[in-house]
C-alpha cells in the first residue's frame, strides 16, 4: 500500500463540475465544485464539499441558501473563471466573469444554465480543508428541453480533470 498524498482526490476524476452560487446582504458570489453529490432522494439531499476560506461559502453560511447550476461546456470558460478567481481579492469578479445572473428570493442563477437546484442548508460537518455543507433541495428548473437523466448526446457536459483541466462527455450513450 503506497502513501496517500494530497493529489489523491484526483484518482476519482474527472467529475462534473458545477457553479455553486448564493448570496446574502447584497452580495453574491458564485464558485466551481466538482465535489458535488446526491446523498438522497427522498428526501431529495445533496452534499457540496466547500472551502470555509470561499466568499461563496460565507454567503452559504449567511443566507443558508445557494443554487448548484449545471452549464453546458460552452459556459467553461466562465465556470473555470468563478473557480478561480476570489470575490475576497476582486470585488468585481462577478462582472468581469461575463455571466448573467438573475436574482430572485435571495436565490442567484446563472442565466442559460441547463438546470438550477435551488437549495437549502440542512447541516454543515466541519472535515480538514473542506467542510461537507448538506443541502435540502427545494426546488429544481430546466432549461430547452433538458431532462434530469443526463442527455449526453444533446448537451456537453463540463467535467473537470485537475487544475485547469477539463474534459466533456462524448456524446454517447452505451446501454447494458
Amino acid at each position: 500500500m503506497g502513501s496517500v498524498k494530497a493529489d489523491w482526490v484526483y484518482l476519482l476524476h474527472p467529475r462534473p463540475a458545477f457553479a455553486i452560487c448564493s448570496s446574502a446582504e447584497s452580495a453574491y458570489d458564485c464558485l466551481a465544485a466538482s465535489w458535488v453529490t446526491p446523498v438522497s432522494r427522498e428526501p431529495p439531499i445533496l452534499m457540496v464539499a466547500l472551502s470555509p476560506r470561499r466568499a461563496t461559502y460565507s454567503l452559504i453560511k449567511s443566507s443558508g441558501k445557494a443554487t448548484v447550476n449545471v452549464l453546458d461546456w460552452s459556459m467553461l470558460e466562465a465556470l473555470h473563471y468563478l473557480g478561480s478567481t476570489s470575490l475576497h481579492k476582486n470585488p468585481n469578479k462577478m462582472v468581469d466573469s461575463g455571466v448573467k445572473v438573475l436574482l430572485s428570493d435571495g436565490y442567484v442563477r446563472i442565466e442559460g444554465a441547463l438546470a438550477v437546484l435551488y437549495c437549502s442548508v440542512r447541516m454543515i460537518l466541519t472535515m480538514g480543508d473542506h467542510d461537507a455543507v448538506f443541502f435540502d433541495v427545494v426546488g429544481v428548473d430546466v432549461n430547452k428541453g433538458y431532462k434530469p437523466k443526463a442527455e449526453v448526446t444533446k448537451y456537453n457536459y463540463i467535467m473537470h480533470v485537475g487544475g485547469g483541466e477539463y474534459t466533456t462527455n462524448v456524446n454517447s450513450v452505451i446501454v447494458l
